[in-house]
């Protein structure tokens, strides 16, 4: 029969073992004690060390236990079961001096003249701590305590079992011999021979071990260690003599080893990164974190390139108090030996602040020393070399949706590639000034008005007396207002819009200088151009076994001409085709020019719904008549796509044919019959991890329309035993005959532990394939992670991220199967 006493000291004794001072308060009339965890099976024969004591706490996820504890610290994704521990780690547990204690045992006896002791499956129990032993022994002086039995210790996620606790309760040190202990949160577990506490804030253990592998088993890796050291206080851990285990096998020894024990950032070493590539051959890097204040915080990076020497990369990031948070971050190889001993070099500094609720501003610095140094040197697979980096700076204002927007912007760019001709550079805006402003309602009247306010410039090495050559600097304004009325039924729907646009142009001073052609009258010019569009269609329903639906839609547009030849282009370009474009009255991107226009576009749209939602078929269809040839254009004669009295037909296809399948197909004609464009793509995702997806995409070189490419892409992720798994990659340039790039690699995945190897072949995003000499890129990875202690590299799923359609939902499904 179980006893609960009301007697404080001995309570306060054997706590203190927990929590290190001194327990006040009185127990309650009635047996309270909360245990809810499984009880102690001593006729359990081990397999393992700690096999009986560890099989009471790792519990199926799907149980009832791991279900209250609302999936806060489960385990992995891999692992079937999780640790359940008798405090939760979200228990915090109260003040000591204030705290109320529950005795429980089979017998106990308070001696004032002696020892005082309890016996028989004592239980101990407090908001937040709980004590399991079989005997408990304080002496007359309330010094010294001792529990002996299968002694369990449970505060916050943490418990632990020892033979035997020997306790001064004064100084708060004490001992524990022979302990397993579990740390719920970190899913870990392991033993020591002994676990001292030095101090209120220190822990040492001699001779421990370390895994997050389940306990089920013997661990796949393990840490083990002549001695660890906690000190609470600073949130850091040391251990002496460390070997990482594999499989029982030492495969790595460290004399001293610094690690952090909680979510504080601190100063010390991270994980290496290693790699092999082709052109620089063996490479590591050992970052080194710096916690310089709680506010801001440098990482610094030394690493070594076999063939290219010693490179330094440093990372600095800071947060204000009221203006907002940043980041710089370069690095620098000198006398790079496989670059002409040139020095390479980037550095970039971003910073963001929202203001308030209506203003956020941000500022943006980029700088690399050359167009071949992100492919070279940056040891981030998915990166791409932008031929243009950017530096701008912005303020932008919002005060809802419809309403104003508007954002002043200074940007200018530094262009990579020195044999980039002058015209191909892009603008500087010095500024920029942007408006948008709407209201209405969206099933009534609707007014909106844009501004735009540029002051574009270019820096042009060799100046040309003729306006066909030189690229000239100067200000462009321009302004739009527009009305429409939205009708809109569930049958049909008709939207007609008027609006007035308007674009001014001013040559700056070092134009007027250099261009001869300039005169008085055409220093600057105002365009005015007024526009009428229509938008129109039908929708028609059929319910039955599949719900049908079929759209014919109508669109017009209307605008006078206007000359506009001589005009400076600087941020335009021709819009792509596609079967939206079909319905828009702009053939520009940008607003250099004012579109004429007088054309009718015909579309018709037909969906398939089943019963469960998926759209079975979309199958949509059009086509543009023009009554009018297009006199407004960004070249300075007419072509003959300005001619034609209609396009081609333009058709989009796609399929949901099952939850897992998806079919694609877009494809655009010429008037003359000639194939614009074309793609076709299939996508299937399967139930246990399986993805394939592979595409073809065509589009043929329209002069200063298009330009033209011809590839194909695929990418496959197929499990193929347990926890294994094969993913690959390729993108084929047909026009060249090359293989962009292409990857293969092998991904295994479990409870505790992680590998990944890979090869990948690829080209610099600005590398001609046909020039003389240019070669891929090529390197082998391997990456390993073990749970609870990080990895030695993890830059593949970023990696696939970008480069696989559909990796993340299918990477999610492959954990969670």
């Amino acid at each position: 029969m179980k006893h609960q006493f009301k007697y404080n000291p001995l309570a306060t004794a054997i706590l203190t073992l927990l929590c290190g001072s001194s327990i006040t308060g009185y127990a309650a009339e009635n047996d309270s004690s909360t245990n809810t965890t499984p009880q102690q099976n001593n006729s359990l024969q081990e397999s393992y060390p700690g096999e009986a004591f560890y099989s009471q706490y790792y519990v199926d996820k799907s149980s009832p236990e791991a279900q209250q504890r609302q999936g806060q610290y489960l385990s992995s994704a891999y692992c079937k079961g999780t640790w359940i521990t008798p405090v939760s780690p979200e228990v915090e547990a109260v003040d000591p001096e204030q705290a109320t204690s529950t005795v429980t045992a089979d017998y106990g006896h308070y001696n004032p003249n002696g020892d005082s002791y309890l016996e028989g499956n004592v239980v101990i129990d407090q908001q937040g701590r709980q004590i399991r032993a079989d005997k408990v022994t304080i002496d007359q002086t309330q010094t010294y305590a001792k529990a002996q039995g299968r002694v369990q210790l449970a505060q916050a996620g943490l418990l632990s079992q020892s033979d035997d606790i020997n306790y001064n309760l004064k100084t708060q040190q004490g001992d524990l011999n022979n302990s397993f202990y579990i740390a719920e949160q970190q899913h870990a577990h392991g033993r020591a021979d002994k676990i001292a506490k030095t101090s209120t804030d220190t822990v040492e253990l001699e001779n421990a071990t370390y895994t997050t592998c389940p306990p089920d088993e013997k661990p796949t890796w393990k840490i083990q260690a002549d001695r660890i050291k906690l000190n609470q206080e600073t949130g850091r851990g040391e251990t002496r003599n460390t070997k990482l285990y594999v499989k029982e096998v030492p495969v790595l020894a460290l004399p001293y080893f610094n690690f952090p024990i909680d979510d504080r950032r601190t100063t010390g070493i991270l994980t290496p990164s290693f790699g092999f590539t082709n052109d620089g051959g063996l490479e590591l890097g050992v970052p080194v974190y710096l916690n310089l204040a709680p506010n801001y915080d440098a990482t610094i990076t030394p690493r070594f390139i076999a063939d290219r020497g010693a490179m330094l990369n440093g990372e600095f990031r800071y947060l204000t108090e009221n203006f907002g948070y940043g980041q710089i971050w370069g690095s620098i190889l000198p006398s790079d030996k496989s670059y002409n001993d040139e020095d390479r070099k980037d550095l970039h500094f971003r910073h963001d602040w929202q203001i308030n609720e209506q203003f956020s501003t941000n500022l943006e610095y980029n700088y690399a020393s050359d167009k071949d140094f992100f492919s070279d040197l940056n040891n981030s697979p998915d990166s791409k070399t932008d031929l243009n980096l950017r530096r701008a700076w912005e303020l932008n204002y919002k005060n809802g949706l419809p309403g104003l927007k508007a954002q002043l912007k200074v940007e200018d760019f530094q262009t990579l590639d020195p044999d980039v001709a002058d015209e191909d550079r892009p603008y500087a805006r010095l500024p920029q000034f942007l408006v948008n402003y709407k209201t209405g309602n969206p099933l009534g009247w609707q007014f909106e008005a844009n501004h735009d306010t540029a002051y574009f410039k270019k820096d042009i090495g060799n100046l040309h007396p003729s306006l066909d050559s030189y690229e000239p600097s100067g200000t462009r304004i321009y302004n739009d207002l527009a009305v429409r009325y939205n009708y809109r039924t569930p049958g049909a729907f008709l939207i007609p819009q008027a609006s007035l646009r308007n674009v001014n142009t001013f040559y700056d001073q070092d134009t007027r200088d250099n261009l001869d052609s300039i005169n008085s009258s055409s220093e600057s010019t105002s365009i005015v151009v007024p526009e009428f569009t229509l938008d129109a269609g039908l929708i028609f329903e059929k319910e039955g076994r599949y719900l049908q639906t079929l759209t014919p839609r109508l669109f017009y547009a209307y605008a006078p001409y206007e000359n506009q030849e001589g005009q400076p282009n600087f941020d335009s370009v021709n819009a792509s085709i596609s079967y939206d474009q079909l319905f828009s009255p702009r053939r520009f991107y940008g607003h250099d020019r004012l579109e004429d226009n007088n054309f009718a576009s015909v579309g018709l749209s037909y969906s398939l719904f089943d019963d469960i939602g998926l759209e079975r078929l979309r199958a949509s269809v059009g086509q543009s008549f023009f009554f009018e040839d297009r006199r407004v254009n960004l070249e300075r004669d007419l072509d003959e796509y300005d001619r034609e009295s209609h396009t081609g037909p333009v058709v989009q296809l796609t399929s949901q044919l099952s939850e897992n399948l998806r079919l694609g197909f877009n494809s655009a004609w010429m008037s003359n019959g000639d194939n614009a464009q074309r793609d076709v793509q299939a996508y299937y995702t399967g139930e246990k991890g399986n993805l394939y997806n592979i595409g073809y995409f065509y589009r043929q070189d329209i002069a200063d329309r298009q330009k033209s490419y011809d590839q194909v892409v695929g990418s496959f992720i197929q499990p193929v035993s347990n926890n294994w798994r094969l993913i690959g990659h390729a993108q084929y340039d047909m026009d060249n005959h090359v293989a962009r790039e292409y990857l293969l690699g092998v991904n295994y995945e479990s409870c505790c532990w992680g590998v990944s190897v890979y090869g990948r072949s690829y080209y610099n995003d600005l590398d001609d394939v046909n020039e003389a000499g240019v070669k891929p890129k090529r390197m082998i990875m391997a990456e390993v992670s073990l749970r609870g202690l990080g990895g030695f590299n993890n830059k593949l799923a970023s990696l696939l991220e970008n480069r696989i359609l559909g990796f993340n939902n299918i990477n999610q499904t492959w954990t969670e199967r």
